[in-house]
């Protein structure tokens, strides 16, 4: 749950202390994680938008930068009123179920869920990198915090594929290999040839089904036709190994005419 009212949060170690303009009317309150977002310091927050894509292009303008030092709200313009934040490892509330942070990701990154929530994973980036983790325990999680930390944001890779006609009609996957450890983000797909009877795309680790991957091509799609998915936040099924094997799979249900083909992303450790 997001902060409602000032706070007194611990802190392990120092670090390097910022003045910054906050935006416009926003209100920050001492002991909350602050990010700035093209600039300007806030609450720290996962990304909005209308949708998934919207959400990771906030991300994109997005750094968290250290704990507020103090309550303040901002005027009327952005950068009219500044708060003082410090860099520094601190103690913050870990989350729950698949998105909880254990000690197998110490030294690992964690994930903004609120101005003072972290967890494991970036729920297929559409969360910003709070900073690394350095100690877990049942009172929260030690974070490591800096501008720093923050900039380095997590490193993507994609893996073209294409199905040509003969195997989409098939249901015959297409066959990667992971070429690093981390978890699977998104899947989209665009129809290279119409599509007669179309169906799922779906994703697989080894021969287990990438939990709610699923892009659906739909009856009579055109040449130029593009769908995007995300998996379930989390799952356990989302983890892949370096030199694991992934399919793309095309439904038994594509028939008569089509091609697909596109792109699987894969965020890093």
């Amino acid at each position: 749950m997001a902060l409602s009212a000032p706070k007194k949060t611990q802190k392990m170690a120092g670090g390097g202390l910022l003045s910054l303009g906050v935006v416009a009317a926003v209100a920050i309150l001492q002991g909350g994680l602050v990010m700035t977002s093209s600039g300007y310091a806030r609450p720290a927050r996962a990304g909005q938008g209308a949708g998934d894509l919207a959400k990771i292009a906030d991300v994109a303008n997005c750094r968290v930068v250290g704990m507020a030092l103090q309550s303040v709200t901002g005027g009327a313009a952005d950068g009219a009123v500044t708060v003082e934040v410090e860099e520094g490892t601190y103690l913050l509330k870990n989350s729950a179920g698949v998105d909880a942070i254990t000690v197998a990701d110490i030294d690992g990154y964690c994930f903004v869920v609120d101005d003072e929530t972290v967890a494991s994973n970036s729920a297929s980036g559409t969360r910003p990198r709070a900073g690394i983790v350095r100690e877990v325990g049942s009172d929260g999680v030690w974070v490591e915090i800096s501008a720093a930390a923050s900039a380095a944001a997590p490193r993507s890779v994609f893996l073209p594929w294409t199905i040509n006609e003969t195997d989409t009609l098939a249901g015959t996957s297409a066959e990667l290999v992971a070429p690093g450890s981390g978890r699977i983000a998104r899947n989209t797909v665009i129809v290279q040839k119409a599509v007669t009877t179309g169906g799922d795309v779906t994703v697989a680790v080894g021969v287990t089904a990438v939990a709610g991957l699923a892009c659906a091509v739909a009856d009579a799609a055109a040449k130029g036709t593009v769908i995007t998915d995300t998996p379930t936040a989390g799952d356990a099924s989302t983890i892949v190994a370096a030199g694991d094997r992934i399919q793309i799979i095309p439904a038994a249900a594509f028939a008569t005419a089509g091609a697909v083909s596109g792109i699987l992303e894969i965020i890093l450790k």
